[in-house]
């Protein structure tokens, strides 16, 4: 009795969801797909410091790449985690330089060439930039005796960053843990009247705000320690007086924004595994704390990838890798050894090689790997010539086959359709090429994503949905790779003929 009474709750529910939307349960939505994850929209971001644009991709079919676009102009293409993958995680860097708005939008290309709708999030750019010279005015000026009284400038404060540095504080494991300690100073002719604040941010992101009372003097400089622990090699950022409170005579040092790496105390021990560290000296009487007891469980690996992931014999590549989590050590094979992360490193594999990035927690691990395809160097050789038979090199075949053309339905005619759906058979003129062709169609309703097929027949049936326009475009590829422009596009309506 409960199966029946669980089988008919289910069917109820399949009937009104089909019943709300029918065209969900009439067509498949296949379409490339994407998605940002970070910034969100409407947030700020620091100027001068790279920002990860952090977006998911799909394509049913394997993702060939995702551009990401700034204020509408392309600006870095990135291939997925894992070459042909249907589902992938993306990151793109971006450095703002100057401060404004700025509209980001990722769009998912797919290996079929179809193309996702672009989204995008509006993030606004905050800093300090370089104020604008003001060009010299030169005035001529007829000279005429009066008695002038000198004018003592305005004496300003000045404030400037002297020093940015990893400040060591003890072990995680054993990887390095460092907060972070800026040296600052009044290089200015007037001391700082009023309390001010300096920003803190971390891999882009402003993390931290600390408010410093005035009163330092011409001269004079101080320091302060932001306590965020961190390990490898983020990139921090400093900007002093962040809210423009002060009137300086200069702003263009209060800000900053480089990598800084976290190193060892007096003695630093870098293993792949945490074990104990060798026998330690205090300094200056004070004895060093003991190494946290470092992870639990298993290790989180973000991704790991290569691009270009084929290279031709003598180039190279560059392995990325994002966060990895919960780990004490971190270790890329072969010829690579322990890493930061996140992180890159440039490699040129003389053979076809697999790089294998283990990420371990005690006897846990988890690993990622990426294989970096070598291909060997084309070498065109010129055939010894013979009194008796010469050779000829075989071309290589770079022509693709010509454009086939929509034949029916074509010119917005109708086609037969009765009640909710139909079928409509596309039709094409048939183009040859010596290596043999594929035909590859694309359709899509209007205001819906597009569908494709591909095969060698002239025609292709098609479900359609009555009442609606459809557009479709058809192209060729030869055997050899070669393919020819898509054609015009033709369209049709789905309508009722009887």
């Amino acid at each position: 009795m409960r199966t029946q009474l669980s089988q008919r709750l289910m069917l109820t529910l399949i009937f009104v969801f089909c019943a709300v939307g029918t065209l969900a349960c009439s067509e498949e939505v296949s379409g490339p797909r994407a998605w940002i994850d970070f910034p969100l929209d409407q947030s700020t971001v620091p100027v001068g410091a790279p920002v990860s644009i952090l977006s998911h991709a799909y394509a049913r079919d394997g993702i060939a790449e995702v551009l990401l676009s700034v204020n509408g102009e392309a600006y870095r293409r990135n291939p997925p985690a894992t070459p042909g993958e249907s589902f992938s995680k993306v990151a793109h860097e971006w450095l703002p330089q100057q401060e404004g708005d700025y509209l980001l939008q990722v769009k998912t290309f797919s290996k079929n060439g179809e193309t996702s709708n672009p989204v995008t999030v509006r993030v606004r750019a905050i800093g300090k930039g370089t104020p604008t010279p003001v060009r010299p005015v030169t005035l001529v000026v007829t000279p005429v005796p009066i008695s002038v009284t000198p004018v003592t400038p305005s004496a300003l404060s000045d404030l400037a960053i002297v020093s940015v540095e990893a400040l060591f504080v003890g072990y995680k494991g054993s990887t390095p843990i460092c907060n972070t300690q800026v040296t600052y100073r009044n290089a200015g002719t007037a001391a700082v009247p009023r309390d001010f604040t300096i920003q803190f941010h971390f891999n882009g992101v402003p993390t931290l705000a600390n408010t410093v009372a005035g009163g330092l003097a011409p001269g004079a400089s101080d320091q302060i320690t932001f306590v965020y622990q961190f390990e490898g090699s983020p990139y921090i950022g400093i900007n002093l007086d962040s809210t423009n409170v002060i009137t300086e005579s200069s702003e263009t040092n209060n800000a900053f924004a480089e990598a800084r790496a976290c190193r060892g105390g007096p003695v630093a021990w870098y293993t792949d595994t945490p074990t104990p560290p060798p026998t330690r000296t205090p300094t200056i009487g004070i004895p060093l704390p003991p190494p946290p007891s470092g992870c639990s469980g298993t290790p989180n690996i973000a991704s790991f990838s290569a691009s270009p992931s084929s290279i031709t014999a003598g180039n190279s590549t560059t392995l990325s890798w994002g966060a990895v989590t919960n780990a004490d050590s971190v270790t890329i094979e072969p010829g690579i050894g322990g890493v930061s992360t996140p992180g890159s490193r440039v490699v040129a594999p003389g053979t076809t090689t697999t790089y294998t990035l283990t990420a371990r927690c005690g006897s846990n691990t988890q690993t990622r790997q990426t294989t970096v395809t070598v291909l060997p160097i084309i070498q065109i050789v010129t055939p010894t010539i013979t009194p008796t038979r010469t050779r000829t090199p075989t071309p290589v075949d770079t022509t693709p086959p010509p454009i086939p053309n929509p034949q029916d339905p074509t010119g917005g005619e109708s086609v037969s359709c009765s009640g909710a759906t139909g079928t409509a058979t596309l039709k094409w003129s048939s183009v040859s090429d010596p290596s043999g062709v594929t035909y590859y169609v694309k359709w899509n309703r209007a205001g819906q994503p597009a569908s494709g097929w591909d095969g060698t027949g002239t025609q292709h049936s098609i479900s359609i949905s009555c009442g609606y326009q459809y557009s479709w475009q058809v192209r060729a590829c030869d055997g050899a790779g070669n393919c020819s422009n898509w054609s015009s596009s033709a369209t049709f309506m789905a309508g009722t003929i009887h």
